[in-house]
């Protein structure tokens, strides 16, 4: 890959991962006090973590089972929080926990792409 396509996967991964927490942050300053949006990311995080790290130590994996792996456990992760928060589970926990996973997921796709992953 062509050090400008490297670039630019690092800088769509680094959007990719931070919107999550820009919408905690937009929500934190929209009501003044609710911070659970960004407990929600942050568990997501870890989820996505755990993803990357599994690819670490199976490195035979493909980008897409990365991408699957990471949005499934990111979002059954923020799901859970969410739920540990006291929400209900509904579709609105579900959406939200599903777009959660799914900005964290193409982040890890796209640190994969940008450091020569196996694909």
């Amino acid at each position: 890959m062509k050090r400008s396509h490297q670039q630019l996967s690092q800088s769509l991964s680094i959007l990719f991962g931070a919107v999550p927490f820009a919408f905690a942050l937009v929500r934190a300053v929209r009501t003044g006090h609710d911070l659970r949006y960004l407990w929600v990311a942050l568990a997501a995080l870890l989820g996505a973590a755990i993803a990357m790290a599994m690819r670490e130590s199976r490195p035979t994996r493909t980008v897409v089972g990365l991408g699957l792996t990471a949005f499934v456990l990111a979002t059954l992760l923020g799901m859970a929080m969410a739920l540990f928060l006291g929400t209900q589970l509904g579709p609105g926990v579900m959406v939200v926990g599903s777009g959660v996973g799914c900005c964290l997921a193409a982040s890890c796709v796209l640190y994969a792409l940008a450091h020569g992953r196996n694909i």
